[in-house]
């Protein structure tokens, strides 16, 4: 599946008042998740209106994380046709809810044309609460929805995208993107057919998730060879922590001292650990973002012990690339 951690998807569950698991969701900034409007009309009883009460939202495998109330976003509602409307089938939850430490918003970007690529998308079926992969095949534009993407299921053996998969991100592993959601199923079982909303139509429905979807499909960003992975830009993040300039302003002047293309795209936290994370994956979504990093660092700080153990490490686990020099 490639780099599919949690880190990189920011999957969520969506369950209903009481607890029962309705689908998937997407959380795609603090405190933001995206997931299908039929689902939360199922979790809650509602129809084709904006429903006013709360859903549930927790982290799949994660049992000692306690599940949070999501309501849906004033401007957020977009019923589809499974839940009697005639938009994409979009429902933005905003929640005050505190993920587990390894949950960050999923890196998400545009699908562009449905060229055959393999994808894959994590969903929760019956008698798999705590989830199954499914992978599949982008076929091409149509169905229920004229901006929905048909996807094909490439394993006989493989689980089905079906009840319990609405809502949940569709992984693009060569983008190291989530791409879409999936929005509906084909009834024909034996088809293994679903549809799913690209991301770039969601952003056009709700404007504020445009700036990542954008800078993503850009051609800014770094796309061979890979950037470093979760586990190694958390490494680099523990790095700059130990940085004592860097712990004193809360990472403020290292940001500073980051070009503007790469700083306006940064995610905040109120955890240095995480903002810090979010500096590094910033920067490796960014060409050119590499060598903005250590120019930033050696602006602020050269000559310390954890300075220079950190300028060593990012040559370790994140070395030059033909190009990387140039922003």
């Amino acid at each position: 599946m490639g780099d599919t951690g949690v880190a990189a998807l920011g999957r969520v569950r969506v369950l209903s008042p009481r607890g029962a698991v309705q689908g998937a969701g997407i959380l795609v900034m603090p405190g933001v998740v995206l997931t299908c409007a039929h689902v939360v009309a199922s979790a809650v009883g509602a129809g084709r209106d904006r429903p006013e009460g709360p859903v549930l939202i927790d982290a799949p495998g994660c049992p000692d994380s306690p599940a949070g109330e999501a309501g849906v976003a004033p401007g957020g509602w977009f019923p589809g046709p499974l839940a009697g409307g005639s938009d994409g089938d979009l429902a933005v939850l905003r929640t005050d809810w505190s993920p587990p430490d390894d949950l960050l918003p999923a890196r998400v970007g545009p699908c562009g044309d449905p060229d055959r690529r393999e994808v894959s998308a994590y969903g929760h079926p019956p008698g798999a609460p705590d989830g199954l992969w499914s992978s599949a095949r982008l076929a091409g534009r149509g169905g229920p929805q004229r901006d929905w993407i048909q996807i094909e299921g490439l394993s006989a053996a493989g689980a089905r995208v079906g009840h319990g998969f609405s809502g949940a991100g569709v992984w693009d592993p060569a983008a190291r993107r989530v791409i879409g959601m999936i929005t509906a199923a084909y009834t024909d079982q034996q088809a293994k057919v679903a549809w799913m909303l690209p991301l770039e139509a969601a952003a056009r429905m709700w404007p504020p998730l445009s700036p990542m979807v954008e800078s993503a499909g850009s051609g800014t960003q770094r796309r061979a060879p890979e950037p470093p992975s979760d586990k190694d830009q958390f490494a680099l993040a523990d790095a700059l922590l130990n940085v004592p300039l860097i712990e004193e302003d809360g990472a403020a002047a290292l940001r500073r001292l980051l070009p503007t293309r790469i700083r306006r795209t940064l995610r905040g936290s109120p955890r240095l650990r995480l903002q810090l994370f979010y500096i590094v994956q910033g920067c490796a979504d960014h060409r050119g973002g590499r060598q903005a990093l250590l120019d930033a660092l050696r602006l602020l700080d050269d000559e310390s012990q954890p300075a220079i153990a950190a300028l060593d490490l990012f040559k370790e686990l994140w070395p030059t690339t033909p190009g990387d020099e140039t922003p």
